[in-house]
Formats: structure tokens, sequence, C-alpha cells
């Protein structure tokens, strides 16, 4: 039987991750019917459990309730949070619909989006005797970077699911949307945390999918991303660019492809559209923090400013696309990509196969053989320089093992550069080289309290105050634009966390808006009025038990291993029985996944 997160009955008025019990529906009956065949295989033979996730504070590696939105202009289908659709007011009134959301490929504002259904979270798998076995049973002890579900310090009885980020006896800091750890008693410095490579995959986010440009700017090369400074390089196809025998094909040169952000604002979404001269042209913008999952909003208003406002620039950044050299040809490829201004390159020998990885010019590693080679075949390729390591994928493998690390001061952390605005570069040498299927993410970036800017206590010129939100957000994009006032960012200051042994710490992938170990109180230690029962709840603890970031052990339940059912897809004829309720539909097979 599936159990949600949360503990409806004790759901207090500030509590965004435990929303009132919804009456099932005829949809729900009907794909509980179907995924019950698909649990008794699943579960049968040890323990397990099922839940449902209620929130989206763990996307984009699990979604809460939710709508599926595909961009009419550039063709991305993404998420955005609904869960504010299933709430009920204290007079019981259902709560707002979710109208509009803005795609994080293109940035267009899509709307009229009260007719979409939603669909409740993801329902999950939780191994709950993995931290209890002994080792020789299969057990472990808890791991950083799980996806744990636990019991909420301040209410017991509500479950919450968030990534195990901090380990018991352990001083952990949020600096730069990093994580970094140390001993409390040691004088070493802190040390980055890096993510295994399936979590870092796994967590993600789509920054720019060249294979989907927007219909509105089809006609105006100058705002295409990806582009040139020569001949050397032609784009022969959507997102396919193949290096030219004219050019400067026979030089010791490197010919250069680059990638600049060009992000419109809403006023030249509005002049693209009604086909109107662009005001201002493209201009390249620092990259952010920006979920699309949460631009969701209850206006049509194409200049909502509230889901545009995701300031954080990210420099860590994975680039991957599909190479093809022409057997017998030879030459080179660089792939690089630029963080704080510092160049991180991987040069592949296109004769030999062969790669080296390097920083700011320094060699970080010896040539290692690749897949990559002038063969006449294609390989996918992907760049990352994500944690303070650089990682290299070759049609799946990875040649240099889970990458090469590097130090930086973890006392003082690079500001962006021009260098940033072309922040990706694919060149060649010698080659006769066809390019496709580009696309560049991101890492997540953690914010050192949920729902608030690290950079509010800094002198960036951010526009504040009322007026025109197109006005305003013009103007973040022109302040996105110019790294120089960024110069500030030196001066950011990190977010300590002591954890004592026996205790865990626990963040939301979503980090602007989780509720989680950044943002909790000592309820559980001094009580609380609970708004919707209309009660007083009693302490269960006392102050000095936990400090308010902290799991104790006994709290955890178990380690979420998989997506049974995200939930069931509608078809044709598409058949509308209620708000939410289509048939038929099938299973989404293609977000069954394990969790990382």
């Amino acid at each position: 039987m599936s159990r949600t997160l949360e503990k409806p009955k004790t759901r207090t008025a500030a509590s965004p991750e435990a929303p009132g019990r919804k009456k099932e529906t005829g949809r729900d009956l009907v794909e509980q019917i179907v995924v019950a065949f698909i649990l008794a295989f699943l579960i049968r033979g040890f323990e397990a459990e099922a839940f449902v996730i209620p929130t989206g504070s763990m996307a984009p590696t699990l979604y809460g309730q939710h709508k599926e939105v595909t961009c009419r202009q550039c063709g991305e289908l993404f998420a955005v949070n609904a869960a504010e659709e299933a709430e009920t007011n204290r007079a019981g009134r259902p709560g707002q619909m979710v109208n509009s959301a803005t795609c994080p490929n293109c940035r267009f504002r899509v709307t009229n989006l009260s007719e979409l259904p939603s669909f409740k979270g993801d329902r999950i798998l939780v191994m709950k005797f993995l931290y209890n076995l002994p080792p020789w049973l299969g057990g472990r002890a808890p791991a950083r970077w799980d996806v744990v579900v636990f019991h909420y310090p301040e209410e017991p009885e509500t479950n919450y699911i968030k990534r195990l980020i901090g380990l018991p006896g352990e001083l952990l800091r949020i600096y730069y949307g990093n994580i970094l750890t140390k001993s409390p008693s040691s004088n070493e410095p802190f040390r980055i945390q890096r993510k295994p490579l399936p979590q870092q995959q796994a967590m993600q986010q789509l920054v720019w999918d060249d294979s989907h440009r927007p219909k509105a700017f089809a006609d105006r090369p100058e705002w295409n991303r990806w582009g040139a400074k020569s001949d050397a390089w032609k784009e022969t196809g959507a997102s396919t660019f193949k290096t030219s025998t004219n050019g400067d094909r026979g030089k010791d040169s490197w010919s250069e492809l680059q990638y600049r952000n060009y992000v419109p604002d809403p006023a030249q979404w509005e002049a693209a559209l009604t086909g109107k001269p662009i005001p201002g042209g493209p201009r390249a913008t620092l990259i952010t923090d920006f979920y699309g999952y949460n631009s969701g909003a209850t206006s049509d208003a194409r200049s909502d400013a509230s889901g545009w406002f995701q300031p954080h620039w990210v420099g860590d950044l994975t680039v991957s696309a599909r190479f093809l050299a022409k057997a017998g040809t030879g030459g080179k490829v660089r792939l690089e990509l630029v963080e704080g201004g510092v160049a991180h390159r991987c040069v592949v020998d296109l004769e030999t196969g062969e790669a080296i990885l390097s920083r700011d010019g320094k060699a970080l590693s010896n040539p290692v053989p690749t897949l990559l080679r002038a063969d006449g075949k294609s390989h996918d390729v992907a760049f990352a320089n994500v944690d303070d390591r650089l990682t290299l994928w070759v049609d799946g493998k990875t040649p240099f093992g889970d990458g090469i690390t590097f130090e930086t001061d973890p006392e003082k952390h690079l500001s962006p550069t021009a260098a940033d605005l072309v922040p990706v570069t694919i060149a060649f040498q010698h080659a006769d080289l066809e390019v496709s299927g580009l696309v560049l993410k991101r890492d997540i970036y953690y914010t050192q309290d949920p729902g608030y800017s690290d950079y509010s206590g800094l002198s960036v010129p951010w526009p504040a105050g009322s007026g025109d939100p197109e006005k305003k957000i013009a103007e973040t994009f022109d302040l996105l634009a110019d790294p120089t006032k960024f110069a500030v960012l030196g001066e950011l200051k990190w977010k300590d966390y002591p954890i004592e042994p026996g205790r865990y710490m626990m963040m939301g992938d979503n980090s602007p808006r989780s509720k989680d170990s950044r943002g909790w109180s000592q309820g559980d230690a001094h009580g609380y009025y609970d708004t919707l029962r209309d009660i007083r709840v009693e302490p269960w603890s006392k102050p000095e038990d936990r400090s308010t970031w902290e799991v104790p052990e006994s709290l955890l339940i178990g380690k979420a291993f998989f997506v049974y059912w995200p939930h069931g897809v509608p078809m044709w004829p598409n058949i509308k029985l209620g708000r939410d309720f289509r048939i038929p539909f099938r299973p989404y097979v293609e977000r069954m996944k394990w969790i990382r």
C-alpha cells in the first residue's frame, strides 16, 4: 500500500512539505490497480515500502505534484511545480491553478496551462533494512548523497525525503553553491565534497539543447547560441556543424565554435513573436541557477518576474555532443569550459584517440586512449567541469575514471569574468569533423538559505522595489551581461553547520525551494501551534538534543532506490473524465528509474 511522505493530520500552515490529504480520484484507483502488478514483483523477497512524493523539493531527481509542459516555441518538455493546486486553505477552498511557466531551455513563457492535468508525485520504493543490517548481509551505514526517507524532527509523524549531505562528526560548509567539509578539531582546510558520477549526472539541470531552438527566432541567426568566428565551421542542418575545407583548414591555429548564453527577456520575446525589431539585440549573460520547475505562476503574464529572478552564477558545466570525424583524416579536437576566467580543456588527437586534460594551460594528466578518433563513426562525447573535477565520457565510458581532480582555495572562490560570457568552446585543428546534438547542462547550486539569495548582503545592484516587471527583468539581464558587477562575489561569506555524532544533515536537490535542514526550527523542543487543527503541539525533545539542522539517526527510515510509477501518460483520444484524469494512458516507462 502506498503511503505519502506527508502527515496530513499534523500539517501546519507553514509546512509546504505536508499538503493536506486529497480525495481519491478515478485516475488514482486505475493507476493503483495497474501498479499493483509491478509492486508484486518488485518488493517480493525483500523488505521495502512504497511512498508518494508530495512536493518538488527533490526536483529534478524526483517530482512532486506537477504539470508536464511542452514549450510551444522550442518543443522542450519540462515539468513545473503544481503542488499548490492540490492544497486547500483554511476555508476549504482549493488551491490556485498554475496557468503559466517559463521554459528552462528558451525562456518562452508558456501560458494557458490550467487545462493541462496535474500529475501526482513520483511513487517510489524505499529499502527500510539497508541501514540496519550488518555488512555481511548487505547492510551499510548511511552515505553522503543517498536519497533518504526520514521522520521530520519537528513532527516525527511526518515523513520527509531529502538527499543526505552532512555526516556525523563533521563541520559542513555551504560556499558558492558547493558543499565542503572538514573535521571540527582539525587544522586542515575544508575540502569540496564531489558527487559520485551517477549522482552528478542525475542532478544536472538543462541550460540549452541546441536541437530545440525557438521558432520565433528561426530567421534571426544573430540569436543562435552556437556560432563561429570564421567560415571554418558551417551549419549544415539543425544543430549540426561541419568543419569547412575552406576557412581555416590547414592552419596551425584552432578554429572555434563558441557558445554564448543569449536569453531573450520578455520585451524581446514580445517583439520576436510579433515580427517587430528586437530591442537591444542579443546580449550574452552569465549562466545562473534557473529552475523551470519553480517558474509556475497563476497568471498568464509573460513578464511575471517571480520565475525569472534566480540569479546565482553557476560555473560548473557539462557539454555533450555527437562527433563524427572522417576516416583517415586525423587532426585534433578541443573541448573547453571556462569558470572564473580559467579555461578547462580536453584535447583529443583524432589519429591516435589519445586525450589529455588541462587547467589554465597546465596539464592535469598524461595522454589516455579513448574511443574518439577519425574512424568515420559517430561517438557520443561529454566533458564536465564539476566540483573541481574534469570528467570525459566517450560512448558512455570514462577513460579518466571518475575524472581528474584539482584543488582551489576553499576560502576564496573565483568571480566571473568577461571570458565567462563565452563559457563553452569546441575547436578543431586539421580535422574533417561533424558535430551535432549539442547540449549544455549545469550543476546544482546549493543556496545557504532556502528562499533567499546568497547575494542579498552584497552590493550587486539588482533591480528592487515595485515597478514595471518587464523593465526589472531586462535590468537583471543587463546586469548578468556585465561580469564586472560581480567582482563583489569575492566578499561572499560561507555558512557553517557543525554536525554532532549520530546526526545527519539533509537538503533537497531543488535548493531554492526546499524546506530542509537549512530552514528548520526546534518545534520538537519548544512546541508549536498547529493552526490547521487549532491546538498546541507539546515538545517531545529537549533543546540540547539536536541543532535545528540535524536529523538524529534514529529518525532515518531508509534509502529511496527506485521510481516504480511516475504517473500515467495520457494517450489518444485523451478523453477527459475530470480535471486531472485522462484515459487511456500508458505507463511512463521513460521515467521509471533507479534513484541516484
